[in-house]
């Protein structure tokens, strides 16, 4: 869990890409080795496979031995959680998840909330209900791609409960801007499958990035954690974007 208050991890979304063969990782690699190279240049990752299914604890703890003393790992609840259940009578898969997750100790971030993008902000009793039957002692954050949800009433219940909002520049909201936590979580979207191969930068956000730098700044400076990642769909080669942004937030971003 991440203690450290006024701290900047960014890194990227998921790490076992192949077209980052030859790219990000030497041509020779093995599977098991990316997440041991990958952590020799980012302090922290977000995990896009537990969205597809709960990992076995061995492989958590995998995870955990192959990485730094102070590499963190966001994660995301598996959609059997937030797309088939919707929240509703998910409790079991829910636990079952966040014990998985507790393999990682010391070294687990966020587990993120992804909403679909056709649940409305009518289902925020269900999210309300979902959260009271959360295990305490862990950092939980929600992303939501509908516009229904920007009010008042659920940055509040975030509040309440000190979940973050999970901020995203991307084709769903965009750039919206508040915070309800200790951690701002930040995810650099783009378009799905806006590019056809990952292995190099096609598209300059450098502007975009800039827009993020100083409300970055100010939320450290004021004691909070970042949480950012960027996804291949941000620009096609997520690495070289999140080591642009870390070289812009310097040295802020620095371990």
């Amino acid at each position: 869990m991440v203690q450290e208050q006024g701290r900047v991890l960014i890194g990227t979304s998921g790490w076992a890409y192949d077209d980052w063969d030859g790219v990000f990782y030497p041509g020779d690699i093995s599977g098991t080795e990316r997440l041991t190279h990958y952590a020799t240049r980012f302090n922290t990752v977000e995990i896009d496979s537990t969205f597809y299914a709960i990992p076995a604890r061995g492989t958590v703890q995998g995870w955990y031995q192959r990485t730094p003393d102070d590499f963190v790992f966001s994660a995301k609840f598996p959609r059997s959680v937030t797309h088939e259940a919707r929240l509703v009578h998910a409790s079991d898969d829910a636990m079952r998840f966040v014990e998985t997750m507790s393999e990682l100790a010391e070294k687990l971030g966020a587990l993120v909330l992804q909403l679909p993008p056709a649940m409305k902000v009518d289902a925020i009793d269900d999210l309300e209900r979902f959260f009271e039957g959360l295990p305490d002692g862990y950092a939980y954050a929600v992303e939501v791609r509908d516009r229904s949800w920007l009010r008042d009433e659920f940055a509040d219940l975030l509040k309440r409960w000190r979940v973050a909002l999970v901020l995203t520049d991307g084709q769903y909201l965009e750039r919206f801007w508040r915070v309800t936590s200790q951690i701002c979580y930040i995810r650099w979207l783009g378009r799905w499958r806006a590019f056809e191969h990952f292995d190099r930068v096609q598209a300059d956000r450098s502007e975009e990035l800039a827009w993020w730098v100083p409300r970055i700044r100010h939320f450290v400076e004021h004691g909070g954690t970042v949480l950012g990642y960027v996804n291949n769909n941000y620009t096609g080669h997520s690495p070289a974007t999140a080591e642009e942004l870390v070289h812009m937030l310097e040295p802020a971003s620095r371990r």
